[in-house]
């Protein structure tokens, strides 16, 4: 079986379950965000950060049946209410953006969130308990196909674009949930660069 790490939470998730992958490597569309990417910072502070994270994307690239046999198997056997995708890295490609949906599909008690600039890929018939998020970046443009889709501005002083009633990160997602919620809530959140 193809080993991979799910981490049972972090400082800014709280208990939330969660897997990334490699910063930048495992990220299309970053030109406009590595260079200021805090999951940068971590994978070049943290050993075992860089040790999961590159086990992920090994998994991810080389043994993709087996990267989601891994996902599916830690859903049966811990049974979360919550899990996010990618507190670092992205959904590779239409491929594996269509298991995610289907593995939301296999797990209706459990609500997913991505946040993706892979703006491209078809977001269509993505099951309700996966909310999917248009991560947008000053100079990063905005396709007709995530128009659709709640958007996570970062601001870092230049960025115009920010709806008035977007919601502002509190910074901790396990007492706030309000990312999950978007697509009900009709809202796009906003972080400020940290």
């Amino acid at each position: 079986m193809t080993l991979i790490k799910i981490a049972d939470g972090n400082s800014k998730l709280g208990a939330i379950p969660n897997i990334s992958t490699i910063p930048g490597k495992d990220c299309g569309n970053c030109s406009a965000c590595v260079k200021g990417c805090y999951a940068v910072k971590f994978y070049k502070m943290y050993p075992n950060v860089r040790a999961a994270w590159d086990m992920n994307s090994n998994a991810a690239h080389t043994d993709r049946e087996g990267f989601f046999a891994g996902v599916r198997e830690y859903l049966v056997s811990k049974n979360p209410k919550w899990f996010r995708w990618h507190v670092s890295g992205d959904i590779l490609d239409q491929a594996y953006l269509d298991e995610m949906k289907a593995i939301a599909k296999d797990f209706p008690a459990v609500g997913f969130l991505a946040f993706t600039k892979m703006h491209h890929l078809d977001f269509g018939k993505t099951p309700k308990n996966l909310t999917i998020i248009a991560s947008m970046w000053p100079g990063l443009e905005l396709p007709k196909n995530v128009k659709k889709l709640p958007k996570a501005w970062m601001q870092d002083g230049t960025e115009a674009r920010v709806p008035e009633d977007a919601i502002p990160c509190p910074g901790r997602c396990d007492q706030c949930m309000m990312c999950w919620h978007l697509p009900n809530l009709k809202r796009d959140v906003v972080f400020e660069k940290h």
